[in-house]
Parts: C-alpha cells; structure tokens; sequence
C-alpha cells in the first residue's frame, strides 16, 4: 500500500512493507506514521483484524534494532491490539504522543483499562521481566482502573517468572494475542468482559506460570461460554503457525548471508565497520573524555 493511502485497508502480508514505505517518506514526521499505521487498521474488517492477530508481535528480522522501522513496527501492535479490544466490545484508541503513559487506553461502562503491546524477534534469546515492564505498566495506568499487557503466547516464559508475582501485586491482566484473538472471534458480551481485567486479584500471588494461565483461561471460557478444547484447538492452531514464521524470517538472514558472501572484501569490511556502529563508539568516548577534561575542576582542591 502506498504511503500516500492510509486510509486503505492493510492485511497482514502488507504489513512490512507499509511500515518501510511510510519510513521512507521524509515529509511525514513519526507521530504522522504512526497514525497513518492506525488509520489503516481502523477500516480493516474483523477478518483481517484476526489475520493480523494471528501472527502478531513478531518483529521482522530485516528491521534493524532501534530503527525508526523497528519502533513503528511497535506502534503498529499497539493500532492492532486497540482494534482487537474495540472488537470485543471494549472501544479503545492509540495514544501517540503521550511518554511514560501506556499506548493504548479503553473505555466501557465507567471504567479504564491501559494496555501496552509487546512483540520481540523470534532470534531473541533470554527474555527477562524487565523485557516485559509490568510494574511500569501499573505506573504508567495514570489513574485507569485496570491494566493490561499483551504479547506472543510462545514469548511468556513457561515456568516460574515475576511476572507472574508482578501481575497479582500490581493487577496487570497479562495476555496474548491469542487469547485476544478467541475473545474477538467467540464474542463475549461487552458489559461482562470486566473480571478478564481482575483475574490477576481471584489468585494468590504466585510466580508460577501454570497457575495464572489456568485462570485465565477459565475467566475467557467463561465468558464466551466455550469449552477447554476448544481452547486448545486454538492454541494447537497458534502453535502450527510458527514454523511459517520462523522459515519466513531464517530466510531473510540466508538472504543476508549469501549477499555478504558476495561482496568484494573491502565493501564487506565496511559494511562490518558500520554494523559494529564503530566510528559511533569511538565519537562517543571522544565526547565523554573530553567532557570528563572540563570537568576536573570540581575535583581538584
């Protein structure tokens, strides 16, 4: 889709290549393509909300880290999962230039609920809790009811993390996008969804992975009257899904090494030299040295 159509309808296979289209673009500042990012979703139909849902909170691994693609790309889950709460009834919106606030907030029936998006790349290794930010997610709630944090299913750890501590202590609803995605295509009945909001309070407080899942998943069979296996179908479903997404981003690194293998040698050192951000680090240590000189005085007797 061209940059120049925000308003059209973007499916998922159209994705990256929106968000490298709208970068490309120097009259549009970041918050203009974040909005353009959201306008495109606000008009997809539940469909292709779903579709996006499906795969979502995989990072492409041709973004590189801490690019303006890469952060858009966070900007884009936030328009998706403020589409998929206004799905389930619960009617949200991005916010684009708040800092220190969560992304997306909801309103329904007098009460808030702030959500934050997350999504990693399938290269990452270890994940910590900090990875995942719920206590500051409880701080950024800036006086919303409840909170929620929404991320790959296969990305939470499996065992005994804080998070899960976290969560009970602060009340952050942790979900995925599955659960997400079953909600929105399972239709619970908007003035019921509240308790999904206070699961994390109906268990003790726990580190244990197992434990808060088995709750959540009896608040959302309970409020779209379904049962375990249907349940289980859909993450078995989300689960078949992964090796596509692996496979699409292996082979962007197959792509890479066979281009590098190609090129002359001192092109390849260059293109080392630039990955390394060397000439960035020694600008920085220049900078910091001299500002350490000037400083010296206040130490001196």
């Amino acid at each position: 889709m061209p940059a120049g159509k925000p308003h059209n309808i973007m499916n998922f296979a159209e994705a990256t290549d929106v968000i490298i289209a709208l970068c490309k673009d120097q009259t549009l500042t970041f918050t203009q393509r974040a909005a353009s990012i959201a306008r495109s979703l606000n008009v997809c139909t539940e469909d292709d909300i779903l579709e996006h849902l499906d795969s979502a909170g995989v990072i492409p691994e041709r973004f590189q880290h801490d690019s303006t693609e890469e952060k858009l790309f966070a900007k884009y889950c936030d328009a998706l999962l403020a589409n998929g709460l206004s799905a389930i009834g619960l009617p949200a919106e991005t916010i684009l230039e708040r800092a220190d606030a969560a992304d997306v907030i909801g309103t329904l029936d007098g009460y808030k609920v702030v959500a934050d998006a997350k999504a990693f790349r399938l290269s990452r290794t270890a994940k910590n809790q900090k990875d995942f930010k719920v206590e500051a997610l409880d701080k950024w709630r800036k006086g919303a009811d409840y909170a929620s944090l929404v991320a790959p299913i296969y990305q939470f750890p499996t065992a005994s993390s804080q998070i899960y501590l976290q969560a009970s202590v602060y009340n952050v609803t942790l979900l995925s996008y599955t659960h997400l995605a079953y909600l929105v295509r399972h239709k619970p009945t908007p003035s019921s969804i509240r308790p999904l909001w206070e699961v994390a309070k109906t268990i003790p407080a726990t580190k244990n992975a197992r434990a808060y899942w088995k709750a959540v998943e009896a608040v959302v069979l309970r409020l779209t009257r379904t049962s375990a296996a249907d349940w289980n179908r859909a993450v078995e479903e989300q689960s078949a899904r992964l090796p596509k997404q692996a496979a699409e981003q292996i082979a962007f690194w197959e792509q890479e090494k066979a281009r590098i293998s190609g090129l002359p040698h001192d092109v390849a050192k260059r293109e080392l030299i630039q990955a390394l951000k060397i000439d960035n680090k020694i600008a920085v240590i220049r900078k910091n040295f001299q500002e350490l000189v000037e400083t010296k005085e206040t130490f001196e007797s």
